[in-house]
């Protein structure tokens, strides 16, 4: 079959190309894509348009049929954009969607088309192959291989990357960066651009921070390159980088200084002699001058750094949120919204590093906002995150020991006070439980916030046979205990505090109420404490487990469970 390819070098003569129609060896095909191709008159677009209803109602295609008319339609890639027409705009983003609708069947087709293809088309055959996803990438990376020694190839297969996203073209970064030292400066110019238009993904930060940093450091050491297209390019990518908030403090410093040097403003430096890379500087340069707002100095990423599978549908996150690191103390919590349109649900915060600027929280998924949350990686963030909120747990200097029981996802929550009570010399004994081995979560952690830790499990196949009441009680035998946390289940902590309340052993739980704004305006997570009406976001979430209105609580923690049932179906389907 005779296929049309035209190069940089034919683009001339096929401007001065009258009426034309493709002629294909019609004898192999189909009489109905035959039937079709006969519209393909490239100096008419109601031909073509017409053409392309006939395709889109077309079902059942052959591997050849697709391949023919794959060829066709690419054929109008290298028209198009000649003619300035609109019109064969819209034909040409048509056609790139019915091709994409045929699957990875035409992918071979496609890359051989892509690795001969004009500047201008290729980047029409990329959207086609990105269709493809992964299997597209797979195949653009092994035509890289087998084309490696042809700069033509390798520029145009490098421009078809930028039109994956990054969740997919992850496997193609290192390749990229490599592309960003060759010696060809037309690989070079068209790497770091490829590298600038998939940094404006969102999802770029998913790449892990090692990976980033080698990005970082190959178009970084381009700002000084003796090419100016090179140069240009380099700073557009760090620009969009930036603005994206890919790069970090130190990162963002390093940038822009060497723009203020390229733009002769350091007092140090000459400037950069060349206008289109001066000119690029003065673009994204206000990014990094720009006069600091209020809200600027508040703004944080809520980026996800890590996250680790604890066990089946629960989940521990590092979250990016320095203010927050900064200030929140053992006991408090914090307010999320995952995306914009959905609820803000309270979470216990089980941990922080206040010099890196991170918090880390756990998340089960037990209803339809914590299911979605569970699906975000590193690199996502969240819309927004509230905090801290609350009081702090109760931390003081006892006479006897003070025991932390977590319950299921509640083991994460004791951790932070466990610390703080042994770091003032108090003797802790920390208590886990779950219904089985699989289901236990932050025992290492724990273990190194505790003097002893005790796991309990309902089947006994880890640590003791029972519920966390038997390793309580087993300790309360044992030696003299002045104050008990308890953090899980409504049940589990109203157990305890029955326990306790005759021995006159000081005992506080934190109490998961239904929340809404997090700020005591709303009353939703109102709880009866010793007859009076409390807000378990600004008087607790911590409060007198001897006190409190344990019937009340559970009645409205139920409140919404037939709605949560229902949302978390819908997701479900």
């Amino acid at each position: 079959m005779i296929r049309m390819l035209i190069t940089q070098h034919q683009k001339g003569l096929l401007s001065q190309m009258s009426a034309s129609i493709i002629h294909l060896n019609t004898s192999i095909m189909t009489d109905r894509v035959n039937s079709i191709i006969k519209y393909f008159d490239m100096e008419s677009a109601d031909m073509i348009a017409k053409a392309i209803d006939l395709i889109e109602n077309l079902n059942d295609l052959s591997l050849e049929e697709k391949i023919n008319l794959s060829e066709a339609l690419t054929s109008i890639f290298y028209y198009h954009h000649f003619n300035g027409s609109n019109e064969m705009e819209k034909i040409a983003t048509k056609s790139i969607k019915i091709i994409g609708s045929f699957g990875k069947d035409v992918l071979p087709f496609l890359t051989e088309e892509l690795i001969n293809a004009d500047a201008e088309s290729a980047v029409y055959l990329g959207k086609c192959i990105a269709f493809n996803k992964e299997e597209g990438v797979k195949i653009i990376l092994n035509t890289w291989e087998k084309h490696a020694e042809d700069d033509f190839a390798i520029i145009n297969i490098i421009q078809a990357l930028s039109s994956f996203r990054m969740a997919e073209v992850e496997n193609a970064i290192p390749k990229l960066i490599h592309a960003t030292r060759s010696n060809n400066s037309h690989i070079k110019s068209m790497a770091l651009s490829t590298l600038g238009t998939i940094s404006l993904n969102n999802s770029i930060a998913n790449i892990d921070d090692r990976l980033r940093k080698s990005m970082f450091n190959a178009v970084y050491s381009l700002l000084s390159d003796r090419k100016p297209l090179v140069r240009k390019n380099a700073v557009s990518t760090l620009g969009k980088m930036h603005k994206k908030a890919i790069l970090n403090r130190e990162q963002e410093g390093k940038v822009h200084s060497a723009f203020m040097s390229m733009l002769g403003k350091d007092g140090k430096h000459d400037w950069d002699r060349e206008f289109i890379v001066r000119h690029e500087i003065e673009h994204f340069i206000q990014l990094f001058t720009a006069k600091e707002t209020l809200a600027d100095r508040y703004r944080q990423s809520f980026r996800i750094l890590n996250k680790k599978e604890l066990c089946h549908n629960t989940f521990h996150y590092e979250i990016d949120a320095p203010l927050i690191a900064s200030k929140i103390k053992a006991g408090q919590f914090i307010i999320v919204r995952h995306n914009a349109t959905s609820e803000r649900i309270p979470l216990s915060v089980c941990g922080w590093d206040r010099e890196k600027g991170s918090i880390q929280i756990i998340v089960n998924s037990v209803g339809k906002t914590s299911t979605e949350i569970n699906h975000l990686n590193p690199g996502n963030s969240f819309t927004d995150i509230v905090g801290p909120l609350g009081v702090r747990s109760r931390v003081t200097k006892y006479n006897g020991t003070c025991i932390v029981i977590g319950g299921g996802y509640g083991a994460g929550a004791i951790i932070p006070t466990a610390h703080d009570l042994k770091a003032i010399g108090n003797r802790v004994i920390g208590i886990i439980g779950a219904r089985t081995k699989n289901l236990l979560l932050m025992v290492d952690e724990l273990k190194k916030a505790c003097d002893e830790v005790i796991i309990t499990t309902n089947d006994g196949s880890e640590g003791m046979t029972g519920f966390v009441t038997t390793a309580l009680e087993e300790i309360l035998n044992r030696e003299k205990v002045e104050h008990v946390l308890a953090v899980g289940p409504v049940p589990m902590m109203e157990a305890i505090s029955n326990m306790t309340r005759p021995k006159k052993i000081e005992t506080y739980v934190s109490l998961n109420a239904i929340m809404v704004d997090g700020t005591g305006m709303c009353g939703a997570c109102r709880v009866s404490i010793g007859n009076k009406v409390k807000f378990a976001c600004i008087d607790g979430p911590d409060f007198n487990g001897h006190l409190v209105d344990f019937n009340e609580l559970i009645k409205r923690q139920k409140m919404f469970v037939k709605h949560e049932k229902e949302a978390l179906t819908a997701i479900e389907n």
